[in-house]
C-alpha cells in the first residue's frame, strides 16, 4: 500500500515531465522541414536589420517626447527669470527712492518712477505699519484699481517682495523700508505692486533670433502659479489658459508646494509633460506642455515610416518565402513524388526537368534518374541470378532426395542378396536411416524454401515409417506414442533431434521387447523459453536394452550421444522400469565452442 502511494506521490511529476518531453519534440519537430528551417533562416538574417531600425525609431520618438520637457523646462526657467527681474528691478527702484527723505521729493520721485516705467506699477504708495496709506499712486488702467485693495489686504511687514491673488489675476507686490520720521514714532515702507502677465517668448528682455520660433511654442504651453492658499492662478491671464488637463497632476503640484519641496519635478502623462517646482524668490508654479503641430506630424510621419517598414519586411518575407517555395520546396515535393512513383512502379519518370527549376535540382533529378536505370539493371541481373540459384537448389533438393532413395533402394536389394542374417540386418537398419533422413528431407525443403520443422506434424509421419520398418510381431505388441506440443525447431536443429529419437525408437524396438514382451514407447517433447526438453521411455527390459545399445556392435545409443553432443545438449540415461532416455539442449546453439563434432551423419548440417 506504502508502495503504492509513493508511485502516485511520483507520478504529477513524471507526467509533467512527459508533457515537456512530448512539447519539446514538438517544437523539434516544427523545425524539421525544408520550409520551416528556411523560415528561421530569414528571420534570422532580417531581425538584426528590423532590430536596428526599431532601436533607432524608439530613439526618434524618445526625442520627440522628450522635446516637450525641453520647452516646459526653458519656460519654466524664463518664468523664474522673469519673477526674479521684475523682483530686482522694482527693489531696486524702491531703494533709490527710499534714500531721500523730504516728503516732497519722495512723492516726486514716485511720479518719476511711474512715469519712467511707463504705468508698469498699478499702485506705489508710502504706507506705515498698520497698513495705512500716507502716500499712494496708482495707474491708468481699468484694473489698477484693484491694487489699492491688494494693498489693504496684506500687511506690509510678512515678506519682501510676495505673489498675491486678487479677483483672478496674480500681483507682484515688493515692500522695502523707508527711513524713520523725525520724530522716530512711525516706520514707513514703500509698497510697489505690479500685475503679472508673462507670455513664454515675450520677456522683455527676449532679444533672441529664434523670437518666432519662441512665439509659436508659446502656443502649447500653460502655466499657473501655485500660491499658499492651494489655489492655481494663471501666469497669464491674458492668454485663456484653464485649468491643467490631469487633476493628479494639480494636486500633486499643491501638495509639493505644501510640503516646500525646492527641487523642479517633471512628469509625463497622456501625451503632455508637467514641470512643478519653486521658481522666484519663494514662490511655487506648474506648466503644462503640449505637442506642437510639427511634433504630431513628426509623430504619425514615424508611425507612418513603421507602417512601411513592416509592410515592406513582411512584403519581402512573403515574397522570399513565395520564392524558396517555388525554387526549393516544390521542386524537393517533386522529386519526392517521382521516388514514391519509382517505389510504385518500378520505373523512375522524371518531370522535374523542365527549365523553370534550378540546374542543381535538374542535375539532382538526372543523377537520380541514371542511378534507378542503373539500380533497375543490376536489380533485373540479381532477380535472374537469384531465379536461377533457386532453380539449382530445387534441383539439389531433388537430387538429393532422390539419391536417398535410390541409396534406400540399393541397400534393400544388397540386403535381399546377402545369405548371412546379421550382414543383412544390418543393411536394413542402414536403409532404415536412409529412408528416415528421405522423408526428413521432403519435409524441410518444402517447394524450394528451407523451412523449419514442426514437430507435432512431423512426428506422427516418423513414429509410423519406424513402425512400419518393425519386424510384425514387434509392431503388434509394442504401441508408439507421441506428443510434440507446439515444437517448431530450425533446419540446423531437427535433423540430429530427430535423429535422437528415431534411434532412441529403433534400440527400444529392436533390444527392449524380446520374448513375446508387451508394452510401450513414449516420445515427449516440450521447450521452455529456449531450451528444449525431449524425452523417450518405454516400459521395456532395460537392462537389455541398455546392453544391447552400448554394445560394440550397436550403434543406436552411440549415435544419440554423438548427436548430443553435436546440438551442445545433455544426455541423460535412467533405467527402472523402463528404459528413459532425456536430452536437453538450447533452441538457439551454434557450432559448439570446442570445435567438435558429432559423427558423421548424413543431412546433418555442420
Amino acid at each position: 500500500m506504502e508502495r503504492k502511494m509513493a508511485e502516485d506521490g511520483h507520478q504529477p511529476g513524471w507526467r509533467s515531465s512527459r508533457f515537456l518531453v512530448s512539447f519539446l519534440i514538438g517544437i523539434a519537430g516544427l523545425f524539421d522541414s525544408v520550409r520551416s528551417r528556411m523560415a528561421v533562416v530569414i528571420m534570422g538574417s532580417v531581425l538584426p536589420v528590423a532590430a536596428l531600425g526599431s532601436l533607432v525609431i524608439w530613439q526618434d520618438y524618445i526625442r520627440l517626447n522628450e522635446a516637450g520637457a525641453q520647452r516646459g523646462n526653458v519656460a519654466f526657467s524664463e518664468l523664474g527669470k522673469y519673477i526674479d527681474s521684475e523682483t530686482f528691478r522694482t527693489v531696486a527702484m524702491l531703494q533709490q527712492i527710499g534714500q531721500t527723505a523730504d516728503d516732497d521729493s519722495l512723492r516726486n520721485l514716485l511720479l518719476l518712477a511711474q512715469a519712467a516705467s511707463k504705468g508698469r506699477y498699478c499702485l506705489l504708495a508710502v504706507v506705515d505699519e498698520k497698513g495705512a496709506f500716507l502716500d499712494a499712486l496708482t495707474g491708468s488702467g481699468p484694473a489698477d484699481a484693484n491694487c489699492l485693495n491688494v494693498a489693504r489686504n496684506i500687511p506690509p511687514a510678512r515678506e519682501p517682495a510676495h505673489l498675491w491673488m486678487y479677483r483672478g489675476r496674480p500681483y507682484l507686490r515688493v515692500v522695502q523700508d523707508l527711513p524713520a520720521t523725525e520724530s522716530g514714532e512711525i516706520n514707513r515702507f514703500l509698497v510697489a505692486i505690479q500685475s503679472v502677465g508673462w507670455e513664454p517668448g515675450l520677456s522683455d528682455d527676449a532679444s533672441s533670433p529664434n523670437d518666432e520660433a519662441e512665439k509659436t511654442s508659446s502656443k502649447s504651453l500653460s502655466a499657473w502659479f501655485v500660491l499658499a492658499d492651494e489655489s492655481l492662478v494663471s501666469v497669464c491671464p491674458q492668454c485663456g489658459w484653464g485649468a491643467p488637463t490631469d487633476p493628479e497632476v494639480s494636486q500633486e503640484a499643491i501638495e509639493a508646494r505644501r510640503h516646500s519641496d525646492h527641487k523642479r519635478i517633471v512628469e509625463r502623462r497622456n501625451n503632455r509633460s508637467y514641470i512643478y517646482g519653486p521658481v522666484g524668490r519663494s514662490d511655487f508654479a506648474l506648466i503644462e506642455v503640449r505637442r506642437l503641430p510639427e511634433e504630431k506630424r513628426a509623430i504619425f510621419l514615424l508611425f507612418v515610416w513603421i507602417a512601411m517598414v513592416a509592410i515592406l519586411l513582411i512584403a519581402g518575407l512573403a515574397g522570399i518565402m513565395v520564392a524558396g517555395r517555388r525554387l526549393v520546396v516544390e521542386p524537393l515535393n517533386q522529386l519526392t513524388r517521382d521516388v514514391e512513383s519509382w517505389l510504385r512502379k518500378g520505373k523512375f519518370e522524371s518531370v522535374a526537368d523542365s527549365s523553370s527549376m534550378p540546374r542543381e535540382f535538374r542535375k539532382l533529378s538526372g543523377a537520380f534518374g541514371t542511378a534507378t536505370w542503373r539500380l533497375a539493371h543490376r536489380e533485373a541481373e540479381l532477380e535472374a541470378a537469384l531465379e536461377h540459384q533457386k532453380r539449382l537448389v530445387a534441383e539439389i533438393h531433388h537430387r538429393v532426395k532422390n539419391n536417398l532413395q535410390i541409396v534406400g533402394s540399393l541397400l534393400s536389394l544388397q540386403a535381399n542378396r546377402v545369405p548371412d542374417s546379421d550382414t543383412r540386418m544390418a543393411l536394413l537398419v542402414a536403409r532404415n536411416r536412409v529412408r528416415i533422413l528421405s522423408t526428413l528431407q521432403r519435409h524441410l525443403y518444402v517447394g524450394d524454401e528451407l523451412a523449419d520443422l514442426r514437430m507435432a506434424d512431423f512426428l506422427p509421419i516418423l513414429i509410423q515409417q519406424i513402425q512400419q520398418a518393425a519386424p510384425d510381431d514387434i509392431r503388434c505388441r509394442v504401441t508408439i506414442e507421441g506428443d510434440a506440443g507446439d515444437v517448431t525447431l530450425p533446419p540446423d536443429l531437427a535433423t540430429p533431434v530427430v535423429l535422437i529419437i528415431a534411434e532412441a525408437l529403433l534400440n527400444a524396438l529392436n533390444y527392449g521387447f524380446l520374448a513375446g514382451r508387451i508394452g510401450t514407447v513414449r516420445v515427449v517433447l516440450s521447450q521452455e523459453a529456449d531450451v528444449l526438453t525431449l524425452m523417450v521411455e518405454d516400459d521395456s527390459d532395460s537392462t537389455a536394452a541398455l546392453q544391447a545399445g552400448l554394445d560394440e556392435g550397436g550403434l543406436g545409443l552411440q549415435l544419440v550421444r554423438g548427436f548430443a553432443r553435436q546440438i551442445g545438449g545433455t544426455l541423460r540415461i535412467e533405467e527402472g522400469n523402463g528404459l528413459r532416455v532425456l536430452v536437453t539442449c538450447p533452441v538457439k546453439q551454434g557450432r559448439r565452442a570446442d570445435g567438435e563434432k558429432g559423427p558423421p551423419i548424413p543431412g546433418v548440417r555442420r
